[in-house]
């Protein structure tokens, strides 16, 4: 999901600036100040922040790409649990930092968490974006330009064959180019949406049951359910598809961002 300006190389406040990644987690920070004590530990948003846009997993994109890249892909209908093994170790890492009242350590684990959170349950990440880029292109294989590898330009055996995969990749029906434009349509919704339309209604009976796994699947299976990407692809953007980003697949992902803060913050300060 963007960051959008948020990365910027070099930027003092990169991260800051509001992207998608940056305003969930700006709903999700306040909505947990509310349900928990004002004496509960637990990072500002601004400390979070500080772990987005350049110094968030998208930074790494630009800094080294195909080297240690977090991969927020997931299938659905077959996962391979290499996502939510991403996410718990976030998860595991915020729980010690937490206990340990380590506000750094806490504010880089809970920006990390939820950035993997929120494209985990991102339709554009349900497909097997690693095996069509094996297809096409090894790890190995980046273009360089003044010694420095470019993200996403296609290799291949010969002028032909670079130019096909480049055309997979970035053509007008290419896996890259509506992962892309998926991402900015629900981009463009989660700007202009109130922070009231994003919030999600969260009852003290999910707080009494919050589970990390348990959570992150169900609010999964809630958006596999609506196959929005499917759809996109057929349709591209429809008026439908905005609604429903609005209505149900962005208070989703803040509410699974919030439970997973919450099941991350010891017990014995969850409540009064």
């Amino acid at each position: 999901m963007y960051s959008t300006v948020g990365i910027l190389r070099n930027a003092k406040k990169s991260g800051r600036l509001t992207g998608t990644h940056q305003k969930l987690d700006r709903i999700a920070r306040a909505e947990l100040a509310k349900i928990t004590p004002k004496t509960t530990f637990f990072p500002s948003i601004k400390q979070i922040l500080h772990f987005e846009g350049n110094r968030g997993p998208d930074g790494l994109k630009w800094k080294s790409p195909g080297v240690d890249e977090p991969m927020h892909f997931i299938m659905p209908d077959h996962d391979d649990g290499k996502l939510f093994k991403i996410i718990s170790d976030h998860h595991y890492n915020l729980k010690k930092a937490l206990k340990q009242q380590n506000a750094e350590r806490a504010a880089f684990e809970s920006a990390w968490l939820a950035h993997a959170i929120t494209d985990g349950l991102t339709p554009a990440h349900h497909f097997p974006y690693e095996e069509a880029v094996h297809d096409l292109m090894s790890d190995k294989e980046y273009v360089k330009i003044f010694g420095h590898p470019v993200k996403g330009i296609m290799r291949g055996q010969n002028l032909a064959e670079a130019t096909k995969n480049n055309l997979l990749y970035w053509g007008p029906e290419g896996y890259m180019t509506k992962h892309i434009s998926f991402e900015y349509n629900v981009a463009v919704i989660a700007t202009s949406a109130s922070k009231r339309v994003l919030t999600p209604r969260i009852s003290d009976r999910d707080l009494e049951r919050a589970d990390l796994k348990a959570d992150f699947y169900d609010s999964l299976a809630h958006v596999a359910r609506l196959r929005m990407y499917k759809r996109f692809a057929k349709q591209g953007w429809t008026l439908e598809l905005a609604s429903e980003t609005r209505q149900i697949l962005l208070p989703e992902i803040v509410r699974a961002i919030i439970l997973a803060w919450y099941t991350a913050i010891p017990k014995e300060q969850r409540h009064d």
